[in-house]
């Protein structure tokens, strides 16, 4: 500021310049995240899961009846956690389908929860599809909670007595030759 108390042309024309540069770094830091994301979609593995036992539930069905956990005893079962409003979970819906498919004359089954999110949202996220799986709803979390989910998308693949053996954070690609195998060898295991 010069003595009459006004700024001087030249400073305020280089604080436009370094707000126009710091503007355009922050598009292109944009611009690069997005396109990374888009190289990751369906990257995540799956690890091993710890031994802990998950509690056996029973939660509504989006268009149905109740659906017991228990009765899928004796099948391999992935048990997927996911929102409308997560951006991954979208795509995933799509590759568990697919995966049901490949899989549809084993015993073999999808139980996908809704977490937290209102009923309506959820049927008009779905509004026109047809799944080979049934939404569950997990209205309140608890679910989620206890089963110690606290990302989304999750997927927990139980073997065929109901007990963890691997676990996924983020979404996968569940037609991946690595993760396919995964299942098709737990699929090949006696019932313990």
């Amino acid at each position: 500021m010069d003595a009459a108390g006004s700024r001087s042309p030249g400073r305020f024309r280089t604080w436009r310049q370094w707000l126009a540069i710091l503007s355009a770094f922050l598009w292109l830091c944009t611009l690069a995240a997005q396109s990374t994301a888009g190289d990751s979609a369906g990257s995540a593995t799956l690890i091993a899961a710890d031994d802990t036992s998950r509690p056996l539930f029973v939660l509504p069905s989006l268009d149905g009846p109740k659906q017991e956990l228990a009765r899928l005893r004796g099948r391999v079962v992935l048990v997927h956690f996911f929102a409308t409003w997560c951006e991954p979970c979208r795509a995933e819906i799509e590759r568990l389908s697919q995966m049901h498919s490949r899989f549809e004359h084993q015993p073999f089954a999808i139980v996908s929860i809704s977490v937290a999110e209102a009923d309506g949202a959820v049927r008009r996220f779905f509004a026109g599809d047809t799944l080979p799986f049934a939404i569950l709803l997990d209205r309140d979390r608890s679910i989620a909670r206890s089963w110690n989910i606290d990302a989304l998308p999750s997927t927990v693949v139980l073997d065929r007595s109901l007990k963890p053996r691997f676990i996924a954070q983020g979404d996968v690609d569940w037609m991946r030759p690595d993760v396919m195998n995964t299942v098709a060898d737990l699929l090949m295991e006696t019932p313990g």
